[in-house]
């Protein structure tokens, strides 16, 4: 049991294990205990993989369409945000272009999900009793699928404006004529840049464009358009059949509709085309003229008149030039004006809400960035998916009756989403009658007085009613994640910030229903 060693009176005891026999048992006990979980593993996962193969499993997983796991497109600072949260998913189906619907359209399937408290980060709070997202419906609805854009070719559009205008209205101008047929003529002030540069700029991001500068003030140089117009035709655009006068800030939800709507018309004959401002009293100011900002549409042969007659009617002072043009064709023209009333001055100020959910055929909106401030490209952005129709499309869902949490009253509720705007849910007391409301009437929702809207805008219903509770999710964001839309309205709450998140499902392949050039089929 002993050795020698060199110290004799301090006897050395062996070790009971030597080292080198002690790492082949480490890595031995090792081994067997890694398999020996690996196994335990494995029947675990045959257990998980046995339940979810029972049918009953298998159908809750069929029932859902769409992935659960995709959260929605927000902000770093609307993601901070805790928030009540609910999803729906659209489908749209694109019919022929003639289908007409009804202002307002009735969804029979359940459509919103019960809200979710959701922690920053989209993280279900632990406050949910169930800690998973409902798995929502995927709603079927029917749009209108866009004219064809050829069309388009037959129209020529003007505008007096800057280029750093041009440029900050950039987004508005390709959603409105890009991937059209159509052409814009563009006069602006002269100065040393380069007009050819900056027309190959706005021609590379998708403009057909034509900038030319003129020695004119602005009010004259709108009626320039006339000289302008006559020249450009003759020296490059022979097939020209109509042209436009707008601002830069005319804003058209379909320009295929616009020419489709033209083809009523013979060209080869006198026709000026246009509306009146919505305010009686801008009509009495500037007269039973087409205005400018909702667009006004002229014939060639009118415009060959107005050319024949140019030098008078651009002598007669600084008036706004299409009060001029509107002057030079009633002296000259023979040509009564034709009203379209579906094209939108918006001579208004403050929350034009009531008229963008009116569920009106709207071709034209003006004055979205000066007058009162609405994103109209971020409200277009659900085309890309399901098609230009698509956009401010009315439809009611969720009707329901419920009991009141305060009086134990039995309350009606139901929804009403303007796509791309608003979703607004009403609420009536039990003793509000059914046709409390007429949707066909507009909102007045804007600052001015009601009396000199109501020929253009009406009839109208006051903005809040007795026994009836109205609750509006405004669009904050849209984005385009794939082949699909995804809509985010948003409502602030005194107990939190409230998101409802609508998901339209384009075609395959995107390029949605006449947006970027592209026609979806029917």
């Amino acid at each position: 049991m002993f050795q020698k060693t060199p110290y004799p009176n301090i006897p050395v005891k062996l070790p009971f294990v030597r080292l080198k026999t002690l790492f082949p048992l480490i890595a031995f006990f090792s081994i067997a205990i890694f398999f020996v979980y690996i196994d335990r593993y494995d029947r675990a996962a045959l257990m998980r993989f046995k339940r979810l193969s029972t049918p009953q499993a298998h159908l809750q997983l069929q029932s859902c369409q769409v992935d659960l796991g995709i959260a929605p497109p927000l902000a770093f600072n609307d993601w901070l945000i805790r928030k009540n949260y609910t999803r729906a998913y659209f489908r749209p189906h694109h019919v022929s272009p003639k289908t007409e619907f009804k202002s307002l359209e009735d969804l029979t399937v359940p459509v919103l999900s019960e809200f979710r408290a959701l922690d920053r980060g989209m993280v279900v709070s632990d406050e949910n009793q169930d800690p998973r997202l409902p798995c929502p419906p995927i709603i079927d609805v029917d749009v209108a699928a866009d004219y064809d854009m050829k069309e388009t070719e037959k129209i020529l559009f003007g505008l007096a404006t800057t280029i750093d205008r041009l440029d900050r209205l950039l987004p508005s101008l390709l959603y409105s004529y890009g991937g059209t047929k159509a052409s814009i003529l563009v006069l602006v002030p002269e100065s040393e840049d380069d007009l050819s540069m900056q027309e190959a700029y706005f021609r590379t991001r998708g403009l057909d464009v034509t900038i030319q500068s003129s020695p004119l003030e602005f009010t004259a140089r709108y009626f320039g358009l006339v000289e302008a117009f006559t020249k450009h035709i003759k020296e490059k655009r022979p097939h020209t059949a109509w042209v436009s006068f707008i601002d830069d800030d005319t804003f058209f939800t379909s320009l295929a509709n616009i020419a489709e709507q033209l083809k009523a018309y013979d060209p080869s004959e006198k026709h000026y085309i246009g509306a009146l401002s919505e305010a009686s009293w801008q009509v009495d100011t500037f007269g039973h003229i087409a205005f400018g900002g909702a667009g006004v549409f002229v014939s060639k042969p009118l415009l060959d008149v107005l050319m024949e007659h140019y030098e008078e009617c651009q002598s007669w002072g600084e008036q706004p030039g299409d009060q001029k043009v509107g002057q030079c064709v009633e002296k000259f023209g023979d040509t009564p004006l034709t009203l379209w009333p579906t094209l939108y001055q918006m001579d208004i100020t403050g929350a034009p809400d009531g008229v963008y959910e009116s569920g009106r055929h709207i071709d034209s909106l003006h004055h979205w960035g000066s007058w009162y401030t609405k994103d109209v490209v971020k409200m277009s952005t659900v085309a890309a998916a399901a098609g230009r129709r698509s956009v401010l499309r009315r439809w009611v869902f969720d009707q329901d009756e419920i009991e009141s949490n305060n009086t134990g009253d039995s309350l009606r509720t139901f929804w009403i989403l303007t796509n791309g705007y608003s979703i607004v849910k009403y609420t009536y007391d039990e003793n509000t009658p059914d046709d409390a409301i007429n949707f066909d009437h507009t909102e007045k929702t804007w600052e001015e007085d009601i009396n000199g809207y109501e020929v253009r805008l009406g009839p109208l219903r006051p903005k809040d009613q007795e026994g009836v509770t109205k609750e509006r999710w405004l669009l904050k964001e849209a984005v385009i994640i794939g082949d699909n839309v995804h809509q985010i309205y948003s409502r602030e709450e005194s107990y939190g910030h409230s998101v409802i998140e609508l998901v339209w499902l384009g075609p395959k392949g995107g390029g949605g229903a006449g947006v970027g050039g592209r026609q979806t089929k029917w």
